[in-house]
């Protein structure tokens, strides 16, 4: 006859590893910016406008004296931390090592902040002036309305036309043209029945990650994307665990952003620095804590355009 007690014996058998669960994932907007350390609090960053040549009708007149342009831009770098304890009994008990994980974990976090820095960089007002006490809202002709629908082909087009107009060269490495959407906007185009077959085929390569690229932008999605206020503006505003604020907004109506490498200036200082350490006034448990400063400025009103996008409309044109 079997033992009764033989379950006793049975063991319970665990991964060698931690899974990490589904999450927004950050550091998508990385290297599509300008990109500096800072030392201080703060930092400034002076601009020189341009100066226009006069035709010479007189060959003794006085010599020209044309009037330039100055202005100044001021970054501020907001830090951020996480940190976790691990007791040593539950990690003898998991039978893992999750000290990797955690800190995986912690570094998606802070990417995230520098996302949302980045976004309130792009979209926020701009401190100008001297000493930085002038705020410089996004103007209402670099918006494009939602118009009931989403990311449409005329939308792409007029954001591009938007930079000709401005003179921006986008030929200019400096002047890569990016455009940062969400996973439902690109859903949208892939429903729309206006589309060439061409452009079909070319969103479904992108969705696919064959390529990054499309119609001269090459696009970036991200779940981070703020709501687009009806008429205009962003609700630059996130919950504790990185969602867009739909207060008093349409959460389908996103701002997407179309954008040009040099129009967008991020600092940080520290990058993401992370240390796990014995706890010896936590009884010698392990704790694991991440840390960073960032920030971001838009450098230009002028290369930078917020595409407002009614998620869940189909492209129509």
């Amino acid at each position: 006859m079997a033992s009764t007690s033989i379950t006793t014996a049975f063991v319970k058998q665990y991964g060698s590893t931690l899974d990490l669960l589904a999450q927004t994932m950050g550091g998508k907007f990385t290297g599509t910016c300008l990109e500096e350390s800072i030392e201080g609090e703060e930092k400034y960053y002076d601009q020189l406008g341009s100066v226009f040549a006069s035709e010479v009708t007189d060959r003794y007149a006085d010599s020209p004296e044309n009037d330039i342009t100055h202005a100044r831009r001021r970054v501020v770098a907001t830090p951020y931390d996480v940190g976790l304890m691990l007791d040593k009994f539950d990690k003898v008990q998991m039978l893992v090592n999750p000290e990797s994980e955690y800190v995986q974990q912690q570094v998606h976090a802070l990417n995230r902040k520098k996302d949302i820095e980045f976004l309130k960089g792009a979209l926020g007002d701009a401190q100008t002036g001297k000493t930085g006490g002038t705020a410089t809202a996004l103007p209402a002709t670099q918006i494009i309305a939602h118009n009931s629908t989403s990311l449409t082909i005329a939308k792409l087009s007029e954001a591009r036309g938007l930079f000709g107009e401005n003179g921006i060269d986008l030929d200019d490495p400096l002047n890569k043209a990016y455009i940062a959407v969400t996973p439902k906007v690109i859903q949208d185009m892939l429903g729309s029945t206006k589309t060439t077959s061409v452009d079909f085929n070319t969103i479904k390569a992108l969705v696919k990650g064959e390529i990054t690229s499309f119609y001269g932008f090459e696009f970036i999605v991200s779940n981070l994307l703020p709501t687009a206020v009806s008429g205009g503006g962003a609700t630059l505003d996130w919950s504790a665990s990185d969602v867009p604020s739909t207060a008093s907004q349409n959460a389908n109506n996103r701002a997407c952003i179309a954008y040009v490498k040099s129009g967008i200036r991020q600092v940080t200082n520290p990058s993401i620095q992370t240390e796990i350490s014995k706890r010896d006034d936590k009884r010698f448990n392990y704790y694991a804590y991440s840390c960073m400063r960032t920030g971001a400025v838009r450098m230009e009103e002028k290369k930078v355009i917020q595409i407002n996008c009614n998620e869940g409309v189909a492209l129509t044109g």
